[in-house]
This record gives structure tokens, sequence and C-alpha cells, in this order.
């Protein structure tokens, strides 16, 4: 049976300006090499990215849970149409600058970092609670086809034909997102279990509710901070795998963008068979995914093939999917609806801290040891984590009660 067409037109939403995403990601650090040949900063882009959802998760998280979150969504759309056109703008005429580009990218990953609160929180109330897994199968799959699978090579193509060329998309797919969530009808503001006469709590006190709530779930716990691990280890590579690719494989822009489809597929098959897992136990499927990640990278470091690199690439994103959908899937079924906004975005602040420094640590090896070596401890990162988990996550439950620690 199909899912309910307000889910997929929130879907189709998202694959508008995920493609745009993944045209101006593939861009962005394109243009950087264009501005500087420190891999330092190109490692920046990154950083720029990274930094800002420690600023705006959390207050992001609090507004989902306050706001109507469908409109909270299109309303940062047509804001990050404008900010995009402005790129567009400085681009062809010229005064674009490193500096530039970093406060570019930083608004626009300020603006997302909300957008993912107030979107992940609206699922649940647009499927039932068996779809789950389906639903974020899907929207997973989406994300991967257009972002990672069409948008990367689009994105190295029009940057080839003009550098301000895959920016102007971008913003278009922005504003097209929009137009497309006007149509999904309801109101999806969250209804905590308060009179309405009680007084209303400060920001602060709501983010806090949201940090207490996961800190004491012992299983949500230990998965935010294996995540956090996790996303730390993997952004020393991601942050100048853009140098590895270009120097080491020779790949020209173009051939960039097509070395990133196959961990898009990768990807894909990851999300497919993320909810055929469902009935397996948690803690060796999650193991499973993130050490063969591990051991992909290992062996990329040492290839000269862009091919074989891409095939391996994808083995890895398939883990990573794999381990994305299904913590997410748990954390929409068990998390109150009224907190589920605020405990999402700490779940995902505490991701995003580590992330920062994964990529300034990145920037730093490759600098002094080589793009090589900084693949090298992704790898073994990777491994050395998912054989851990296998032990540490012994909490597992699917629709059963989670257990508190306080």
């Amino acid at each position: 049976m199909g899912l309910p067409s307000s889910f997929r037109r929130l879907r189709l939403a998202t694959g508008i300006s995920n493609l745009g995403d993944g045209i101006r990601l593939t861009a962005l650090p394109l243009l950087a090499t264009r501005l500087t040949s420190d891999p330092r900063l190109i490692a920046g882009v990154a950083i720029a990215d990274r930094v800002p959802w420690l600023l705006f998760i959390l207050p992001g998280g609090a507004l989902a849970d306050r706001l109507d979150r469908l409109q909270m969504r299109i309303r940062l759309d047509l804001a990050r149409t404008v900010v995009s056109f402005a790129l567009v703008i400085m681009i062809a005429t010229g005064h674009i600058t490193i500096t530039l580009l970093y406060l570019v990218t930083a608004l626009l990953s300020s603006a997302e970092a909300i957008v993912d609160s107030s979107s992940m929180a609206i699922v649940p109330s647009l499927v039932g609670t068996d779809d789950l897994e389906r639903a974020g199968g899907q929207m997973q799959a989406v994300e991967l086809i257009t972002n990672g699978l069409v948008g990367p090579p689009v994105g190295g193509l029009l940057l080839g034909l003009a550098l301000a060329a895959p920016f102007a998309v971008d913003a278009t797919s922005f504003l097209l997102s929009a137009v497309v969530a006007v149509t999904i009808t309801g109101s999806y503001t969250a209804v905590a279990d308060k009179q309405p006469s009680s007084p209303r709590h400060t920001m602060r006190s709501e983010i806090a509710e949201g940090l207490r709530w996961l800190w004491h779930e012992r299983l949500f716990r230990s998965l935010a901070l294996w995540s956090t691990l996790l996303g730390t280890v993997s952004f020393i590579g991601g942050a100048v795998f853009v140098v590895f690719a270009t120097r080491s494989l020779g790949v020209s822009d173009a051939a960039y963008g097509l070395l990133l489809i196959p961990p898009s597929i990768g990807g894909i098959v990851g999300a497919w068979l993320a909810p055929r897992l469902r009935s397996r136990k948690l803690s060796v499927v999650l193991s499973v995914s993130i050490a063969s990640s591990g051991v992909s990278y290992l062996v990329i470091s040492r290839l000269s093939s862009a091919p074989a690199v891409g095939l391996l690439l994808g083995v890895s994103a398939a883990g990573t999917v794999v381990w994305n959908v299904l913590t997410l899937a748990l954390r929409q079924r068990l998390i109150p609806n009224e907190l589920l906004g605020r405990v999402g975005a700490s779940y995902r602040f505490l991701v995003y801290l580590g992330m920062p420094f994964g990529a300034l640590g990145g920037g730093l090896i490759a600098n002094s040891f080589g793009t090589r070596t900084a693949i090298t401890v992704v790898g073994a990162g990777l491994l050395a984590s998912g054989l851990a988990i296998k032990f540490s996550i012994t909490d597992t439950p699917d629709n059963a009660a989670i257990t508190r620690t306080d």
C-alpha cells in the first residue's frame, strides 16, 4: 500500500531542494579550489558548513515544537532562495572571495539546521508507526538520488560551463521546493500535554528539557555518542576528499562529480535494505554496517583507480544509510511528539559537534602527512568503532519501552 499523498508531496519538496544541495555542495569545494590552493582553507568550506549547526540546531528543535513545522520549512526555503541568488551575483560580478564563500555557506547551513528539525518531526504525523522505516528509507533514497546521484555530476558540469551556474540552479530549487510544500494541507504544530493557559516556557528551558530527555535515555544516549564519534571520523576524510580525488587520483572537475555517483547508488541500496533489517538485532546490524564502511576506507587509502574508489565508496555509503534509517525510525517511534523536535535536535547537535573538529583535523593531517593518511585514519576509526558498537549497545528494543537511567 502506498504512503499518503501528503507524505509524497513532502518527499517531492525534499527531493527538489536536495537536488540543489547536491549541485551546490559539489560546486562549493571546487569553487574554493579556484580561490585558493591551501588545503586548510579548502577544508574551511566544510567547517563553515558544519559550525552553524552548533548554533542553530537546538533553537531549531525548540521552534519545531513551538511553531507549525511545515510553515517554518516553507519560509526558510524562501530565505535560502534569496541568499543563494546573492551568491550568484557575487560570482557573476567577480566579487566572490574565500571569506564570502564561508559566509554564504554558513547562512545556508544555519537555515538547513532549522529546516531539518522541522522536516524530520513532520514525518511521524504523515505516516503510520509501522511505516516509519519505509518512509525514512524513501526519504533517504530521494535525498541520495537527487543530492548524491544527479546533483554532483550536474554540479561539476555546470561549474565547468560557468562558475555561477550551479548556484543559480540551487537558488531555483529552494523556490520550487517552497511552492510544492505550500500544497501540503493541515497543521503541523506539536500539541504538548499541558493546558493552553499554562505559562510559556523560555526557549532555554525547552532546549534543556530536550537535552535532559536524551541524556537520561540510555539507548539514545549511546546512539548519540556513537553517531558523534562516527561523524567526527568521517569528516576527517570528507573535508579533504576533493583534494584526494583531484590530486591523488587525478580526476577533473566533471569526473569528480561522477565519482560521487557510486556512493549514492550504494546509499540507495542501503535505504532499500534498512527496512528489511528491522527484525534483526539492532546492535549487530549497526556494527556490521559501520565496520564494512571502515574496511572500505582502508582499502580506498591504498588505491589509485578512481572507479575502484567509487565502488568502495558505494559500499561505505550503504552501511552509513542503514545506520541512519534504523536509528532515525527508532527515534521517531519512541520519542514523544511534543519533544520530537527538541530531542532530535539534541541528538544531531551532539553529532554535528564533532564534525568541524573532524574537518579541521582532516585539513591538518592532509597538510602535514598527505590526504592518503587522512583517508587511512577514517578507515581505522570506523572499523574500530564498528567492532566496539556490537558490545556497547545492548539495549535495542523495537516498540518496547525504553529504559531510563535516572
